[in-house]
């Protein structure tokens, strides 16, 4: 049927292209077939169609719309995010309040967390019923935001990899499960004669099948599609699961609208015993009940599964039925700490930890379905945990799967196989579970983590109007006293703008405090135990504190500014706990460990887009922009310890090490550029944070960016033509030691 709509199609788009007058057929035409392709689900194609439309004119917004719905609906979301903020930017979400909603969820799953959560506080005012599911998603999603941004900071020491082309083909595989530590079962939703251009070419093959895999050393080969008694024809079929008894094996039959049913089927020595048969008292009519899995609890056989029938919270829930005798009990919703407003879906039952394990789209996460635990005994389920990065990603995971040591997991994360773009389909991963997942940080490491601690201040903050290098203030009391200032920055920063230009700006501020300000406060009341825990094991430690300030003053003032600012922080220090940390700053701690400070006031820190200007305060001072340059930095620690041994009790490769090939840099006299070749011989990444010269007429270039352990890495030192013949270059880095000094010779 397919066919001949497409070359009834084709040849009604020839024809009306034949006419100069034909444009706008030709167009509606194009439009017309992509609509047909998308109402039948094949989302890509339809995206083809509406791409040709586009092409002879893109103006129009329902066309623009109807594109974006293409692009995500296959999951390409880079091109999606841009087309939805193109409609966003237009029509301000009157005719087409769902394209910032989907323009914030794209940031979100190109992994844009931070701009993503500042777009979700933008549009919410959009969506007015405070009860109905967009404004209580935009809401949710901006908890997920901020969650998320702090799961990316605990890495799990998991490596995750492809099952490989011999299990995951461009189309779409999902649902991996193991009936035994060498046979695989999946699922694959793949057209046997798709066309090269990857459109769907007959609807009656696009279909579900269950596959088989076996594992060969530690290949996956012999993929072979499972026979009819369970691939019923002209049904979709996923989702296969074999009990504990290994003597019956469940599955998922859907027809072509996905509404699905659980089917079991008998299973011995390897064998399938026909017919299939549905599973009582589990499914009901007009409703979808799917991804089973089948475990037993208290000696029970317990079936979970997934399903959007009445009763539920949500779109789809998770169930679970107890088996008495032959049959299934009633299903029971597993309630209200698990499933939500939105989608819970692919349980798995782990008895190592006594864990449900499940995704949701709902509860705070890193993308779109996020993989889940919460431990059960099935009377209670405990609070849903994020299963960490890279666990989960920005896109979509699901389908966690524990046998022994193997993980399995499905994902349309990047790295899946895909003709159609980098997200676009589902492939099977897996990892093996380590004796350590979770990362062990020694103190010294745990400390450098935290770097830089950034604090920021008030304007001319703290003791305005002098010039006294040290304050008595400490800290945490110019936090305070700054963050009582919220509303007046709130006030000031939106004063003169409407409508959308004064959200924006209210959200900026809301950004500033909650991203920078709060966030700075945050880090050093976690940074300041692990410091004291240091010093007390005997351990001299030197801290480097970098100052700047915004461009109000002159420059010898904002030295002294940030002097006091420095001093506030040492002052934090000396009250820390009673003044638990003081005997090591003033040199009387018993143990003999010393504290002590390199101090680096820059002054004002130069930028062009910041005003100067005191008249325009809302600029000068109340701008996100120049509240973020009134800052000091912790940037560097490092050990005094005579014995050459870092704060772990490790050799000092241990940590970041800055290493010159030459001890000396030589310039020829007509030479003005000079590549430097240098490495991190230590086994963390390395960051050079600045570097300064003894003389004027010399520059660096280079990265700002962390650079990795034992790569070969350059640097360009540039000179002009007045420069002095010789010179030394100090650079500043996160290493031991912290401070490295090159002599530069010009030759005569």
């Amino acid at each position: 049927m397919r066919k001949k709509l497409l070359k009834t199609s084709c040849l009604l788009l020839f024809i009306f292209l034949g006419y100069s007058s034909s444009f706008a057929q030709s167009q509606t035409q194009l439009i017309k077939i992509g609509d047909q392709l998308y109402a039948e689900g094949d989302y890509y194609a339809a995206s083809l169609w509406y791409s040709q439309a586009m092409d002879l004119d893109s103006s129009f917004l329902e066309l623009r719309f109807k594109y974006a719905e293409s692009l995500r609906m296959y999951n390409e979301y880079e091109k999606a995010e841009g087309y939805y903020f193109s409609i966003y930017r237009e029509d301000r979400g009157r005719i087409y309040p769902l394209a910032p909603f989907w323009y914030s969820m794209m940031l979100k799953y190109n992994g844009n967390y931070n701009e993503a959560k500042k777009s979700f506080k933008r549009i919410k005012n959009i969506y007015k019923d405070r009860k109905g599911f967009y404004y209580l998603k935009v809401v949710q999603e901006i908890k997920s935001c901020e969650k998320a941004l702090e799961i990316i900071k605990d890495t799990l020491l998991i490596d995750i990899k492809n099952m490989g082309v011999n299990v995951n083909t461009y189309n779409s595989e999902l649902g991996g499960r193991l009936i035994s530590d060498s046979i695989l079962i999946y699922a694959s939703l793949r057209d046997e004669k798709m066309k090269d251009d990857n459109q769907i070419s007959d609807t009656s093959l696009y279909l579900t099948r269950l596959f088989s895999a076996v594992k060969t050393n530690n290949d996956w080969i012999n993929s072979t599609k499972l026979e009819d008694s369970i691939n019923i024809p002209n049904f979709h079929i996923a989702n296969g699961c074999l009990n504990e008894t290994k003597d019956v094996f469940y599955f998922t039959k859907c027809d072509r609208k996905f509404k699905c049913k659980i089917f079991a089927i008998a299973y011995k020595n390897g064998v399938f015993i026909a017919p299939a048969y549905e599973v009582k008292n589990v499914n009901i009519d007009d409703f979808t009940s799917t991804q089973p899995f089948v475990t037993t609890i208290n000696n029970k056989e317990v079936l979970f599964f997934s399903s959007n029938r009445p009763g539920g919270f949500g779109m789809m829930d998770i169930w679970y039925a107890q088996k008495n005798g032959a049959e299934f009990s009633s299903p029971v919703n597993v309630g209200i700490n698990i499933n939500s407003i939105e989608d819970e879906i692919t349980p798995f039952y782990n008895h190592k930890d006594s864990s449900l394990y499940f995704s949701s789209n709902w509860h705070e996460g890193l993308g779109g379905f996020d993989i889940f635990k919460s431990t059960t005994n099935l009377v209670t389920f405990g609070k849903p945990i994020n299963a960490g990065f890279p666990n989960n990603t920005s896109v979509n995971d699901f389908y966690y799967y524990e046998r022994n040591n193997m993980v399995l997991l499905t994902s349309n994360r990047k790295g899946s196989y895909t003709k159609k773009g980098e997200t676009c389909c589902n492939d099977i991963y897996y990892y093996e579970i380590t004796d350590t997942i979770t990362p062990i940080y020694t103190t010294l490491e745990e400390l450098n983590r935290y770097l830089p601690v950034k604090l920021y201040f008030h304007n001319d903050f703290p003791d305005p109007r002098t010039r006294d290098t040290v304050t008595q203030q400490t800290y945490l009391q110019t936090y305070k006293e700054y963050t009582r200032l919220y509303n007046q920055y709130r006030r000031e920063y939106a004063k003169g703008l409407k409508n959308q230009e004064k959200i924006d700006a209210e959200v900026e501020i809301d950004e500033l405090f909650s991203n920078y300000i709060d966030k700075g406060e945050k880090d050093l009341e976690l940074f300041t135990p692990l410091l004291f825990k240091e010093l007390e094991q005997g351990n001299s430690i030197t801290i480097t504190i970098k100052g700047y300030a915004s461009p109000l003053s002159k420059t010898d003032y904002n030295v002294n500014l940030t002097l006091r600012r420095i001093s506030s922080l040492i002052n934090y220090l000396n009250e820390f706990e009673d003044g638990k940390i003081s005997p090591y700053i003033n040199g009387t701690a018993e143990n003999g460990a010393v504290l002590s400070f390199i101090k680096v006031p820059f002054g004002e820190y130069q930028s062009d887009e910041i005003s100067d200007d005191l008249a325009d305060q809302r600029n000068s001072v109340y701008s996100p922009g120049a509240a973020l340059e009134r800052k000091i930095e912790i940037i560097a620690i490092a050990t005094s310890d005579t014995n050459n041994v870092a704060l772990d009790g490790s050799e000092l490769e241990k940590l970041p090490l800055l290493t010159f090939k030459d001890s000396i840099f030589e310039f020829e006299s007509n030479e003005m550029e000079k590549q430097i070749r240098f490495i991190n011989n230590g086994e963390v990444p390395l960051k050079i944070f600045e570097a300064t010269f003894t003389s004027e007429g010399f520059e660096v270039d280079f990265s700002r960016e962390e650079i990795p352990s034992f790569e070969i890495q350059y640097l360009t030192i540039k000179r002009s033509s007045a420069s002095s013949k010789k010179c030394q270059v100090t650079f500043l880095t996160n290493g031991v030691p912290n401070q490295i000094s090159k002599q530069i010779v010009v030759k005569e």
